[in-house]
């Protein structure tokens, strides 16, 4: 409700019949009516105005809430990542292990045939020089015996 001048309430006092006393009592009225009800919109609209601060207050506690499990969630994939790369980095690093083991024991059972086919390249070697000088020491003796044999011829 717009405010009234007292001029105006004056003159509407006057047209619907007072007088005096009567219009002053009555222009009072109605500034205090005008007055209270000025009043009652001003605490509706305190009323209003506080329940939205309060709405959009909640609002953003509703969206920080929001933002924060995000950040949480977000938190814990990134986490979760990191864990699985350094899992992922262990079971790498004890496959290299187990590779290398195993390289290594194919290298060491390399070198024991090795040492085996030396061994019996050397025990054959030896066999073949046995023989050999078996061989020789048989032709010697028999150049022996035929010498014996032509001297006493």
């Amino acid at each position: 409700m717009s405010s009234t001048s007292v001029q105006e309430l004056t003159e509407l006092a006057e047209s619907i019949g007072l007088k005096g006393v009567e219009i002053m009592n009555f222009v009072r009225e109605q500034q205090t009516l005008e007055r209270e009800e000025r009043e009652r919109e001003d605490k509706l609209m305190d009323k209003l105005k506080l329940f939205e601060i309060e709405e959009k207050a909640k609002m953003n506690e509703r969206l920080e809430r929001e933002r924060l499990f995000e950040l949480e969630q977000h938190a814990k994939v990134v986490e979760r990542e990191e864990k699985d790369g350094e899992r992922r980095k262990q079971m790498k690093l004890l496959e290299v292990g187990r590779i290398k083991l195993e390289l290594e024991r194919e290298e060491r059972a390399r070198q024991e045939k090795e040492r085996e086919r030396q061994v019996e390249m050397e025990r054959e070697e030896k066999a073949r020089q046995e023989k050999e000088k078996e061989k020789e020491e048989a032709k010697q003796e028999k150049e022996k015996e035929r010498k014996t044999v032509r001297i006493g011829t």
